[in-house]
């Protein structure tokens, strides 16, 4: 979770592009502190770089049937433009990446220890090895991100990843703990039916919301005014705030459920209280002119919220 919260940081500073290369940044393995350290062209080294690396990007997706995405990158003329050097983007890019290695190391650490259950528990090995392939396709995603310069699908790519990555985690703890994790066997399928389809509708939401943020982005280079912003996003916001109203209903539900037969499920308790600040803080921006420092919190919220949805389909059962 940190890694996201590392992650809405970059975001909300806009120093996603704060390294134009990786896993280097500026092919130093310490970034600068100063444009003074790197060469008077440095924005058409990387710029010529980035341009190399688009064409193989492209060339991948022409392989896999994606032929359109990769005409877009080759033909988009403003991935390649390089933005000015600022030693605080470059080293909040910088940490967001070491706290990303210092998680794969982790992951990896995870898997180095499950082997000893290669005998007993050939899943919890697997699921584990799995985890470790699929945070080196992100870790290569996020160099892509990087090369696209912030691409708007590539970073919902990253995104979604992202998205897995908890849930296999959140399924290891689970197969970790065995028999220690209590399980609630509830009769019926609309509770467990209402997790499923809050997951789905969580899902869309983050993935909604970032191509709002994007959009932010892209708005915020001719309109200086934070608080016109929001007018401008038209139906991309009418969209993400509709699957928002769509979230609170299902998690509504969800908590009188737990309450009306008397569930004791601590995590639904949690789960609408994430909810509703999570509204509360997009309430925010969208009446602040989204206020910086409410970006990151809104981001590590709908992640708190998903996590605990994916925590609550392993610890409910259906009784017929």
């Amino acid at each position: 979770m940190l890694v996201v919260v590392a992650g809405g940081v970059v975001r909300m500073t806009g120093s996603g592009m704060g390294c134009p290369d990786w896993p280097k940044c500026f092919e130093q393995y310490i970034p600068p502190t100063s444009e003074a350290q790197l060469p008077n062209n440095y924005k058409e080294i990387y710029s010529e770089k980035r341009s190399k690396k688009i064409m193989r990007f492209a060339g991948l997706l022409e392989q896999i049937g994606l032929d359109d995405q990769a005409n877009k990158l080759r033909n988009d003329p403003s991935i390649l433009i390089e933005q000015n050097f600022s030693a605080f983007n470059t080293w909040t890019e910088f940490i967001n990446r070491l706290i990303g290695a210092i998680s794969g190391l982790l992951v990896f650490a995870v898997f180095v220890f499950s082997l000893k259950y290669i005998r007993s528990n050939k899943a919890l090995v697997l699921l584990s090895l799995f985890q470790v392939i699929l945070i080196a396709f992100q870790a290569w995603m996020g160099a892509m991100t990087v090369a696209t310069n912030l691409t708007p699908w590539v970073l919902t790519m990253h995104m979604l990843v992202a998205i897995l990555l908890i849930g296999i985690q959140i399924k290891l703890i689970g197969m970790a703990m065995g028999d220690q994790k209590r399980i609630l066997v509830v009769k019926g399928l609309l509770f467990k039916g209402l997790i499923y389809l809050g997951i789905v509708v969580s899902g869309i939401q983050i993935l909604a919301g970032t191509g709002v943020r994007q959009l932010i982005d892209e708005i915020s280079i001719a309109i200086p005014d934070r608080m016109e912003w929001i007018a401008s996003l038209g139906s991309d916001l009418y969209f993400h705030r509709s699957f928002a109203i769509a979230v609170l209903v299902i998690n509504g539900l969800l908590f009188y459920y737990n309450v009306k037969r008397n569930l004791r499920l601590r995590e639904i308790s949690w789960l609408i209280g994430i909810v509703v600040v999570e509204a509360l803080s997009g309430i925010g921006m969208a009446y602040l002119g989204v206020p910086a420092f409410l970006q990151p919190i809104h981001l590590t919220l709908s992640f708190i919220m998903i996590a605990l949805q994916l925590n609550l389909v392993q610890k409910v059962k259906i009784r017929a």
